[in-house]
């Protein structure tokens, strides 16, 4: 993982954005196959031979013209799904996100060379602290590696939302605030700059 992340290379880690394919639509007749398939584990055959009829009702009806929508959709949107999956699946919620949505996040997992022991609380806490600064340190550096499948450059958009990010509450739906930038980091103290970091975070 060290070798991955945290080496520097000469490509820039949002150098490839803009160049991006925007996400394809998948054909009405696949997402409809990969369904029957999901769903075929959990029901009889009366029950799969019941939904198989829906399906084939929606594919012929209704889907057509819900699927040209999405086409239409996607024809003004890089991600046409982006939008929908950040409301439904996070900001409309009105469960704590905390437990229920951040699965996972950044942080040096060293148990296995390094086992808990009661005295060590601070010191961990500082070997976390240092390795997330370091590691922002390449993000803002634009440093960190770009992720492929085999040749396939992924996308690293998400990545900007990984620090500088907060969730701010609403009524029904909650928002993000951005505030990621390229470059140097300065640390302040009410209206002073009290010190500036160099690349090894020392002051």
């Amino acid at each position: 993982m060290e070798k991955q992340v945290l080496e520097s290379t000469e490509e820039r880690t949002f150098q490839y954005q803009d160049s991006l394919p925007s996400l394809p639509v998948p054909p009405l007749d696949e997402s409809l196959s990969k369904y029957l398939d999901a769903v075929k584990p959990f029901l009889n055959q009366e029950e799969y031979q019941r939904t198989e009829d829906i399906v084939k009702k929606f594919e012929n009806g209704i889907g057509k013209e819900l699927h040209q929508k999405l086409l239409e959709r996607a024809k003004m949107r890089r991600n046409w799904l982006e939008d929908w999956w950040l409301n439904v699946a996070y900001l409309d919620l009105r469960i704590s996100t905390q437990i229920h949505c951040n699965m996972g996040g950044p942080g040096p997992y060293i148990e296995h060379c390094w086992p808990p022991k009661e005295g060590t609380q601070i010191e961990r806490a500082c070997v976390n602290i240092w390795h997330t600064l370091k590691y922002w340190d390449l993000l803002r550096a634009e440093k960190v590696t770009i992720e492929r499948s085999g040749n396939t450059v992924l996308d690293m958009n998400q990545f900007r939302m990984l620090f500088c990010t907060c969730k701010i509450p609403g009524v029904t739906r909650d928002s993000i605030g951005t505030y990621f930038k390229t470059g140097n980091l300065h640390i302040f103290r009410k209206v002073a700059i009290v010190s500036q970091m160099d690349q090894d975070w020392q002051p």
